[in-house]
């Protein structure tokens, strides 16, 4: 009797330690996936913001040449 009380106690201690070890894994799964999504969201980002300095660096290289071509005439 005492035996089998000691390998059920052992027994449940692994499941118990295995269900622990289980949810970590999926709320690290969670978080990676959310960091996943930011990180998207933030490339996403950056290009919209090269684009708009592209143009912007664009317009004003335009608004130079104007202002010069200006001046010579």
């Amino acid at each position: 009797m005492e035996l089998d009380f000691n390998v059920l106690w052992k027994v449940a201690a692994v499941v118990f330690a295995a269900g622990g070890l289980w949810n970590e894994l999926r709320a690290i799964r969670k978080d990676l996936s959310r960091l996943e999504s930011k990180q998207d969201k933030y490339n996403h980002l950056q290009e919209r913001v090269a684009k708009l300095e592209d143009s912007c660096a664009n317009a004003h290289k335009r608004i130079s040449e104007m202002h010069y071509r200006r001046r010579e005439d």
